[in-house]
């Protein structure tokens, strides 16, 4: 489908929502020539919060270690 920037303007929303009803496309066009392509985005799934770190890391030692022995009942 094919729309002036004068029609984009006046019908916008309902543009928008039938695009992402019909999942079609709309070139907007200004001047007679194509300026821009209205698509639908296909959803993502939403990234993990938890565990999505997991096997990015790893520990060699004890970070906190010195290698001294101290006493601490003195």
């Amino acid at each position: 489908m094919q729309v002036t920037v004068t029609q984009f303007k006046a019908k916008c929303l309902s543009l928008i929502e039938k695009v992402q009803r019909e999942k079609c496309s709309i070139v907007v066009s200004r001047h007679g020539q194509p300026a821009v392509e209205l698509v639908a985005v296909e959803k993502a799934p939403a990234p993990l919060f938890f565990g999505r770190a997991s096997g990015t890391m790893t520990l060699h030692d004890d970070a906190l270690a010195t290698g001294e022995t101290w006493q601490a009942d003195a």
